[in-house]
């Protein structure tokens, strides 16, 4: 529905999160009461968090299906994936001078503008908006932490590269699957295909280790509770209730 190009948050690009792994860190004291977590001196606040949990409830209910209730593994996953995002989020605006990239404010007025004249108007695009559980801060704020992503990312995986012996090999273990298609029926069809496979994951494995080194240079710690990987491996209380016997 086209209605959804237009909720560019970063709950809507959760299923993505995965690609760039958990991240590893520590669960310390020294997070502030009013955060799940800390990057360097930055704090990811409670109220980030439930602000994200919202507008996710809200989608979640908009699109006819229920969300889930707190306690439960579902509803732990939610809160996993949204902390790890914030924390990512953090990670790459802590990091992009380093990079040289940056976002100007010019370049979000000129997303919000463009979303603004394919979908009729200002505001068509606030009831739209508000209709999700947004409203405008949310959306300059997504838009200008998806553009720095990209900026990032493609600082990161520039040098990704794929080697001629590379297709070879990926053809060699693939040849039977490969072969059963005409499109890729043999290596010299099959080429292009599998070099942006490949290329697609050495730029995945890139990203990947650069965040994980740059959350280890910066420093992450979780609060008690919110640590991305516990919440995502652990049975929600209920489930682990019901199996103690």
């Amino acid at each position: 529905m086209k209605h959804t190009i237009v909720v560019v948050l970063a709950v809507l690009a959760l299923l993505g999160i995965a690609a760039a792994g958990l991240l590893t860190a520590g669960c310390g004291s020294d997070v502030p009461s009013d955060a799940v977590a800390t990057v360097g001196d930055a704090k990811v606040t409670t109220t980030e968090l439930q602000e994200l949990l919202t507008q996710a409830k809200t989608q979640v209910e908009t699109q006819g299906s229920a969300f889930p209730s707190q306690g439960t593994s579902d509803y732990d996953r939610y809160v996993g994936q949204i902390v790890d995002y914030l924390v990512q989020e953090q990670i790459v605006a802590q990091s992009a001078g380093e990079l040289g990239v940056s976002v100007s404010d010019e370049e979000v007025n000129a997303q919000i503008a463009q979303i603004e004249k394919d979908f009729g108007g200002e505001e068509k695009v606030l009831a739209l908006l508000e209709e999700q559980g947004m409203n405008r801060e949310l959306l300059e704020r997504s838009l200008r932490s998806q553009a720095l992503t990209r900026k990032v990312a493609a600082a990161v995986v520039k040098k990704a590269s794929v080697s001629d012996a590379d297709v070879q090999a990926y053809w060699n273990a693939h040849k039977a699957q490969l072969s059963e298609k005409k499109a890729t029926a043999t290596l010299a069809k099959a080429t292009a295909v599998i070099r942006a496979t490949l290329l697609d994951s050495a730029k995945q494995e890139l990203w990947k280790a650069w965040i994980v080194e740059r959350s280890k240079a910066l420093g992450v710690d979780y609060a008690a509770g919110y640590d991305p990987a516990e919440l995502l491996a652990s049975p929600s209380p209920a489930a682990a209730q019901g199996n103690g016997g």
